[in-house]
């Protein structure tokens, strides 16, 4: 048996589920979020494992699994080819550092969701991701998310290379502001003033 796999950079780049490629209509709830800033779009439908055994909703990981698609979805359309294949060639890893997700309404197996997602600032080594997920006619907001991620190597973590940058700028419109990489502790354990 030929067990020869097919180069690596012809792997389908939307390996997402849930999310279509093709981009959500004109409609109100659209122009909305482009108002707020965000400029990837897509539309999202719920899948079987979204649903709540027990209640007739979406259980609590739902958006936090179509987050992580969303995100997959972003590089997909606004990243590709280049930047995944820089990840697969330089031997490196996106990571998630922070996930924080802030639940807004209850949403239904039924219905369907645009989900945005926007780049937002730079902080040392971190990228700042914000998402949106809202129902697909009412634009009534579902949830809202945050990402901390970082570029990890096989030294450790890692400067994000010039390059990506100018991608995420052409994507975004603009490029992204740099804050000083500083912040407070926050959360357990933490110390507060």
């Amino acid at each position: 048996m030929n067990s020869k796999k097919e180069p690596i950079d012809q792997r389908d780049l939307w390996p997402v589920d849930g999310v279509s490629q093709t981009p959500p209509p004109s409609s109100a709830v659209v122009d909305q979020l482009h108002a707020m800033g965000y400029r990837a779009l897509f539309v999202v439908t719920p899948i079987a494992s979204d649903e709540d055994k027990h209640q007739d909703h979406l259980n609590n990981s739902a958006a936090v699994r179509m987050f992580n698609e969303l995100r997959i979805a972003y590089v997909a359309s606004r990243l590709s080819p280049d930047w995944p294949r820089h990840l697969r060639r330089e031997n490196l890893i996106v990571v998630v550092r922070e996930l924080h997700v802030e639940y807004q309404s209850e949403a239904q197996g039924s219905e369907r969701f645009i989900g945005a997602t926007r780049l937002s600032f730079r902080r040392g080594k971190s990228v700042l991701i914000e998402q949106a997920l809202v129902e697909i006619e009412s634009g009534r907001p579902v949830a809202r998310a945050w990402v901390v991620q970082l570029l990890l190597g096989p030294t450790g973590v890692q400067d994000w290379p010039d390059f990506y940058w100018d991608l995420v700028a052409a994507s975004e419109g603009a490029p992204l502001v740099e804050l000083a990489d500083s912040r407070p502790s926050w959360g357990p354990g933490s110390e507060t003033s």
